[in-house]
């Protein structure tokens, strides 16, 4: 009688059976690959899409973003991951040079990037049925010690620093989410020395493009006050309420425009009549 030998392996599921699912509702692979361009003809193995479910089960499974450390994981559970996604995964199919490939086109077409984002946001949106009613976004700073690099595409920058470390290059990041659960739907890497002012405009303008309808109130910091920024939004029917800087005078507004309310934080906001939301008005 022959003797068969049976080899016995182990892995851990974890959670990431769950996250491949939710990564595959929200069609993650099937939009990057439609939007991506293609790679060149000699460039076999699994597509940028593909890609992307392994990166992002790994960084939320391992809280980890470094490229170095995704193949060794995922050859430590390349039997689950198979058996999640139904696809046949090689040994060297999420190297770090195929992740940085990925990762470089990412940042390289950037109108790719954009669609992927709205369409992406679109389709939580509707499978979710998340309210829209409100939208919140601000942008911020981050120090990073890094050495200065001359070159006219690097973000990373001298600016004003809001960590009181003006020595430090540092890059700006802005977010706009949806109320109340505070759904991202876009964001923007930008350099460290630019203003925030002009980017409250053109984010409205994609946020309209996510959510497909003008009817939400637009909430955004003082930066976002000025007459023109305020100017375009209401010009294109749009809702904006934001503070006032304290360099603002009593604004003039009619009485017939609302009554006058308070907050903590904005000196002068109204109350258009007949309306719940509270928006800071002026005449332009």
């Amino acid at each position: 009688m022959n003797e068969v030998e049976v080899k016995i392996s182990s892995e851990r599921i974890d959670d990431i059976p769950l996250i491949v699912t939710w990564l595959e509702q929200m069609e993650i692979a099937k939009c990057i690959d439609q939007k991506m361009e293609k790679p060149h003809g000699n460039y076999q193995g699994m597509s940028y899409g593909q890609l992307s479910v392994l990166l992002l089960t790994y960084i939320i499974t391992q809280s980890d973003h470094r490229l170095c450390a995704v193949e060794a994981w995922v050859q430590a559970h390349r039997q689950i991951l198979e058996l999640s996604t139904g696809w046949s995964i090689g040994e060297k199919d999420a190297s770090d040079d195929r992740l940085a490939r990925l990762v470089e086109e990412l940042g390289k077409q950037s109108k790719a990037r954009q669609e992927i984002e709205i369409k992406l946001g679109r389709q939580i949106i509707r499978a979710y049925e998340l309210p829209t009613d409100i939208v919140r976004t601000d942008t911020s700073s981050f120090s990073v010690h890094h050495q200065k690099q001359e070159s006219e595409d690097n973000l990373l920058r001298y600016g004003y620093s809001k960590d009181k470390r003006p020595d430090l290059l540092q890059y700006r990041q802005l977010l706009a989410t949806l109320d109340p659960m505070g759904m991202p739907l876009v964001s923007a890497t930008l350099e460290g020395n630019g203003a925030d002012d002009p980017l409250y405009f053109p984010t409205w303008e994609k946020m309209v493009k996510v959510i497909g309808h003008k009817n939400f109130v637009f909430i955004a910091d003082c930066k976002a006050s000025s007459i023109a920024t305020r100017a375009k939004i209401a010009a294109n029917r749009g809702f904006p309420q934001c503070s006032l800087t304290h360099e603002w005078s009593k604004p003039p507004i009619p009485q017939t425009m609302g009554k006058r309310t308070t907050n903590s934080k904005c000196r002068y906001s109204f109350a258009p009549t007949g309306t719940t939301r509270n928006c800071c008005w002026q005449r332009f």
